[in-house]
């Protein structure tokens, strides 16, 4: 179930307009109902591990908390560039990639943050990037090699272990569509403010082909924060059950009001 505007918001000098939403299977939700649920940010990169990040874990935390999230998956970079770089033992590997997940779970408790273990995974055949949802670090530690998968033995891994395979970014420059029999889901609204996402033909296929919706703010630098992220019922309370709450999430009603403004389903 994904959330859909009923009435437009506009801005009316220096308050804004009340908007109800349509939650499918639910009804109407209004604002007030919204800021009870929990604020998940789906994609996040610490400095830590993903080199094209310029955010310590700390720092990254305090400002998703600043930004109303209640939670976030932290999903930095996992792939062969980075793990071949590594010397040591496989679990020597996975205890480097996990260093910025830690350091935001430490900041985390400290400041009322809820963090999640994930990842951005990338082939060694192409430049696209997928998100993994409910790769604990358990699973990481006990599937040797993981960074030279392909997306079909990424698919069977995620079958097995019950995770959701979501293809980020779809449409930009020099990324190509994978099959959506391959996919759970698509990552319609991406938030970062360096790349033209073409949000608007990454939930045209995710419409077309049947998968989840997905909003990220892709959190690399400081002016992405606050752009993406979904709207949970409740505070997942692992991995797991985050991935049993994500098909019936929402994305965050401001994200959807201005990029994707369409009726109720029928």
């Amino acid at each position: 179930m994904q959330l859909f505007p009923l009435t437009p918001g506009r801005k009316t000098g220096t308050s804004a307009e009340k908007v109800v939403y349509w939650l499918p299977g639910t009804g109407p939700l209004c604002e007030k109902e919204l800021s009870a649920m929990f604020k998940l940010e789906t994609h996040c990169h610490t400095s830590e591990v993903s080199g094209c990040s310029r955010l310590p874990a700390v720092q990254l935390v305090t400002q998703l908390k600043r930004s109303g999230y209640g939670g976030a998956v932290i999903t930095d970079h996992f792939h062969h560039g980075y793990f071949d770089s590594l010397t040591g033992s496989w679990t020597q590997k996975i205890d480097c990639f996990l260093s910025g997940y830690r350091a935001a779970r430490e900041a985390g408790a400290q400041t009322g943050l809820h963090i999640y273990c994930g990842l951005e995974f990338r082939t060694t055949t192409s430049d696209n990037d997928y998100l993994l949802f409910g790769a604990a670090p358990e699973l990481l530690y006990s599937t040797p090699e993981l960074h030279r998968y392909t997306i079909p033995q990424l698919r069977a891994l995620a079958d097995r272990e019950g995770l959701l395979l979501v293809q980020a970014h779809p449409f930009r420059t020099g990324l190509t569509r994978e099959d959506p029999a391959l996919l759970d889901g698509v990552e319609v609204f991406n938030g970062n403010a360096r790349h033209d996402s073409h949000n608007d033909d990454a939930l045209r296929f995710a419409r077309e082909n049947g998968l989840l919706f997905f909003s990220g703010s892709d959190h690399h630098e400081t002016e992405d924060r606050g752009r993406g992220g979904m709207v949970l019922p409740r505070e997942p309370k692992d991995e797991a059950d985050l991935v049993r709450l994500l098909p019936s999430a929402g994305l965050l009603p401001d994200i959807l009001l201005e990029f994707f403004p369409v009726k109720p389903e029928k």
